[in-house]
């Protein structure tokens, strides 16, 4: 299951999910009904999918969606899958990867601490504390302001102590990245934390430069 404002670099409003055979067997055998309309997956597989992949509809037959469909938004995944395939999952993985490395390796120079460890650090979006002292809003806030980069807080009780950066979709790129870092450096510098932008940068490029075919 995932977000269509994620890797498939789509706008925000699907729910993407991928349901195995053995998941549809799993919930057909539930006594407690889904309560939901719109979220019952059974449903839709009885009304949606095709007999020839695994649904209950006649080849050929009518498809009846449960619920009106976002047809932009589905018009806008097939862009989104599109521009992927065209690139090719490999492509895409590799470069999201390297975007990723190259992003800690600027926050590294920043002597900034990501947020668990850094053994399992997302390739996709950077999680990191921010310097004692300076709420994470702030920087926010410095760096849409000042700088026309906008990132994101932590949320609910690491709403105010941790900052979090997306690389996914056409942000994995030094297009994004470096200015990215840029802004970070400097809006932190500008509350008053000391920060060597330049080697932030030039950690990130070394990446960049050493990984990129």
């Amino acid at each position: 299951m995932t977000g269509s404002q994620k890797c498939l670099a789509m706008p925000l409003g699907l729910a993407v999910v991928s349901v195995s055979p053995r998941a549809f067997e799993a919930m057909e055998r539930r006594s407690r009904r889904a309560t939901t309309f719109a979220y019952d997956l059974v449903r839709w597989k009885r009304h949606w999918v095709p007999a020839s992949r695994g649904g209950s509809v006649p080849e050929g037959g009518r498809r009846n969606q449960p619920v009106s469909m976002p047809t932009h938004l589905v018009q806008a995944l097939r862009e989104g899958t599109s521009l992927i395939l065209e690139e090719g999952i490999v492509h895409r993985v590799r470069r999201h990867r390297i975007a990723g490395k190259a992003f800690r390796a600027g926050l590294a120079a920043l002597k900034l601490d990501l947020l668990g460890d850094p053994s399992i650090a997302s390739d996709t979006v950077a999680c990191f504390r921010a310097p004692g002292g300076i709420a994470a809003s702030a920087v926010v806030r410095r760096m849409r302001d000042a700088y026309g980069i906008l990132v994101s807080t932590g949320i609910e009780l690491l709403r105010e102590s941790v900052l979090r950066v997306g690389t996914m979709g056409m942000t994995a790129s030094p297009l994004y990245v470096l200015p990215t870092l840029s802004a970070l450096g400097m809006a932190l510098r500008d509350l008053g934390y000391r920060a060597d932008t330049g080697e932030a940068l030039a950690a990130a490029q070394a990446v960049f430069d050493a990984e990129t075919p």
